[in-house]
């Protein structure tokens, strides 16, 4: 019995310690620190109207964003690039197939999904309504090495804070997905890196400078701004199941039904 209570003790002094640790001055100064980037997102290119979708359709959208540009491709890559772009039938097999439910980075950024910021001091965490989470590891760590390191959809992320603006690098990208679902032939290789500088430019404008390196594929370093608008009319998420757009593909700008099999 004896033991059993010393068991016991042991482990709320354990616990008292562990929560005082997280909640140490420190912390709280780090907190303090750190700038308010609550509320909900979205991405300005997608000025969603009552409907659900952009007013003036897909052209219209198609004037907002950036990583559907050409990039600064070697003569290599541009050939390839080109190469790809006039192959319309595949063009058209792609943008009749692909499915709405996830996205690899930085299209995620570009994608139509709300996202909301959680800012701690250890990491940054990207929260996206259709289930994905980009994390920003901000505790000083660095990329995993090499023999740990694989490439993945969103990459591997990791950041500082230069004042009220995070710095974010990322590596290891998975290089088979293309920039953005309506560009299929921008690719990039194994060796593409990630720079961006994310800070608040107003109280509704949240800004991403976003610089692509590819010693591979470009001729020189690709530099895009990203904004973002603060959704005011929202107030929460309301959960729902991502997956059941599996079988709702997204043809000239319109989600449609393809009937189960």
């Amino acid at each position: 019995m004896r033991h059993n209570v010393l068991i016991v003790f042991l482990l709320l002094v354990l616990t008292t310690a562990m929560a005082a640790e997280h909640n140490s001055p420190a912390r709280v100064q780090a907190f303090a620190k750190l700038p308010n980037w609550n509320g909900i997102w979205l991405s300005a290119a997608w000025p969603l109207d009552i409907s659900g979708r952009v007013p003036g359709g897909e052209a219209k959208l198609r004037e907002g964003l950036q990583l559907i540009l050409q990039p600064p491709y070697n003569a290599e890559w541009l050939a390839k690039y080109q190469e790809g772009i006039k192959d319309t039938a595949a063009m058209t097999a792609r943008n009749a197939t692909f499915t709405a439910c996830r996205r690899s980075f930085p299209s995620l950024l570009e994608g139509p999904w709300m996202f909301q910021l959680l800012v701690l001091p250890e990491e940054t965490l990207f929260l996206f309504e259709n289930g994905q989470v980009r994390h920003i590891y901000t505790d000083g760590r660095k990329h995993p090495a090499r023999d740990d390191l694989w490439p993945t959809i969103l990459g591997d992320s990791i950041g500082r804070w230069e004042g009220s603006t995070l710095r974010i690098d990322t590596v290891a990208r998975n290089p088979g997905e293309p920039l953005t679902l309506r560009a299929w032939a921008s690719l990039l290789s194994e060796q593409a890196h990630f720079t961006e500088r994310v800070r608040l430019a107003d109280p509704d404008t949240l800004e991403d400078q976003l610089i692509i390196e590819d010693p591979v594929a470009f001729a020189s370093p690709w530099t895009i701004t990203l904004r973002f608008t603060r959704e005011r009319s929202m107030s929460r998420f309301i959960e729902y199941n991502c997956v059941e757009n599996d079988r709702n593909p997204v043809v000239d700008g319109k989600i449609i039904i393809t009937q189960p099999n």
